[in-house]
């Protein structure tokens, strides 16, 4: 329940985060997946759509802390133009759990609330979910721009923010209404967001929780906001709140799907966890791939973690995995699982048509991932530390891809002899002293010059294997073998 309780708009949340620093719900964003990140800004208007009369605000916020997802703008002719609380409360119980998108139910909920004649400035709907990365997600519509977006909120913020001055920690977590007028002296304004929507010609401002069925202090929050002169009317607050308490409906409808999605997709990847979700979960069950397959290893791993508190370890193999997997997932690749200090990845092959660039995509990655994890050795948790090295080995061979284990514990992975012989490319890469080695199956499928290495015994195999390298002096390690 805690993740809830943090969640907030962009202005509400990193106003506070910018002051301190200088002195699941519909997220489904995963750990590997590349989220674009755009400057922050409370204006509800960009670019060419800033009038005069609507400044761009400051926009000194940290970024880091704040990613926007999605963004979606309902068609004019689409937008409602007559509707009524009664239709609207029938609809988030019915149809609307029925929209696969939590974005584009959110931005039909905010016309259809404009469109029963409330003076709607703008709507925001918060809430907590589960994601190493995120600890939960910002939906808002503006009535100025046309548009809603989806926000994802960091889990870092929440150190930077006192409950008393986070209008959704208070909501969240105290289940309070919060209402404050905005025609008045701003230093009556116990929230910086008041500020911002002032200067937005806003005058009133109502957030509301919204209790979950999971639980007591379970809120999620929606916020309301006009600009009309004298703000909200009583029967309008009371008609908001009527229909508000609906909007749990498809909260956790929505929000226990990203939930798993994100939880599969961080444990077994953006490729993997949609097929376990679809229903691909039988023991048994798999399929035969044609995969470049990649494994690959950290150098010195034992002798580094016996000396190294587990903490700073911890850190370092953190940071050698970010360098790796962005590599992986940046050419097409997808990782499999996580060994100790190593890692093993798989780059699909649709037909021998697309093999090639199947290969070529992979040793780009695994030569990306040498350079960046070269960078890393200017990394703080580095200080006083021999350079990291890793070897990669690649390979090209059929698999069985599904699931295999315990009938209580599973594991969604490859096995074959193909995965047997990629593990032992690994191990004597580190015997040649080669960065990158590939097998000679690896090196017909990329049909493009590499360097003979010669043919080499590996360990289980009784067939000695002529192995290959990129090069042998760009690529090849300097390091102890």
């Amino acid at each position: 329940m805690r993740l809830i309780c943090y969640v907030g708009w962009r202005c509400e949340i990193l106003k506070f985060c910018t002051a301190a620093a200088n002195t699941g719900l519909w997220a489904g964003a995963t750990q590997s997946e590349h989220i674009w990140e755009r400057q922050f800004a409370a204006s509800p208007v960009r670019g060419s759509e800033m009038s005069q009369s609507e400044p761009a605000p400051s926009t000194d916020r940290d970024r880091r802390y704040v990613v926007t997802r999605e963004v979606v703008e309902r068609p004019v002719a689409e937008r409602p133009t007559n509707d009524s609380f009664d239709a609207i409360a029938e609809w988030l119980v019915g149809a609307a759990r029925e929209i696969p998108s939590g974005l584009q139910t959110f931005d039909e909920f905010a016309w259809r609330m404009l469109a029963t004649g409330l003076p709607l400035l703008r709507v925001t709907l918060h809430s907590g979910t589960l994601h190493p990365q995120f600890l939960g997600t910002t939906l808002i519509w503006w009535r100025t721009s046309g548009q809603s977006e989806l926000t994802l909120i960091a889990h870092e913020i929440t150190d930077l923010i006192r409950y008393e001055d986070n209008p959704v920690q208070r909501v969240c977590i105290g289940g309070e209404t919060l209402r404050r007028r905005l025609d008045v002296p701003d230093e009556t304004f116990d929230f910086a967001v008041l500020r911002e929507l002032k200067a937005q010609h806003a005058t009133d401002y109502l957030a509301l929780p919204i209790r979950s069925v999971h639980g007591r202090n379970h809120y999620y929050m929606v916020t309301y906001v006009t600009d009309r002169p004298g703000g909200f009317t009583a029967d309008e607050i009371a008609d908001m709140t009527r229909v508000s308490q609906r909007l749990g409906v498809v909260c956790d409808i929505q929000g226990l799907w990203w939930v798993a999605t994100n939880v599969l997709n961080a444990y077994l990847g953006p490729k993997t966890g949609p097929r376990v979700l679809a229903g691909q979960i039988r023991r048994g069950t798999g399929e035969e791939l044609t995969v470049v397959l990649w494994s690959s290893d950290l150098r010195g791993f034992t002798e580094r973690s016996d000396r190294l508190p587990g903490d700073r370890m911890i850190a370092i193999l953190n940071a050698l995995f970010d360098a790796q997997a962005k590599a992986i997932h940046d050419h097409g690749g997808e990782i499999l699982k996580f060994i100790g200090d190593g890692l093993l990845a798989i780059f699909p092959i649709e037909d021998s048509a697309t093999a090639g660039r199947a290969a070529a995509n992979a040793l780009e990655a695994a030569q990306e991932a040498l350079a960046a994890v070269r960078r890393l050795n200017g990394e703080p948790s580095m200080a006083d530390e021999p350079p990291l090295e890793i070897v990669v080995a690649l390979h090209v061979g059929t698999v069985v891809y599904g699931n295999i284990g315990a009938a209580q514990r599973l594991d969604f992975t490859v096995i074959g002899p193909a995965v047997n012989l990629v593990s032992r490319l690994e191990a004597t890469a580190k015997t040649l002293n080669t960065a990158i080695v590939v097998s000679a199956d690896f090196a017909r499928a990329y049909g493009r010059p590499l360097i003979s290495l010669g043919h080499h015994a590996l360990r289980g195999l009784a067939k000695r294997r002529e192995l290959f390298a990129p090069t042998l002096g760009r690529f090849r390690s300097c390091a102890r073998a």
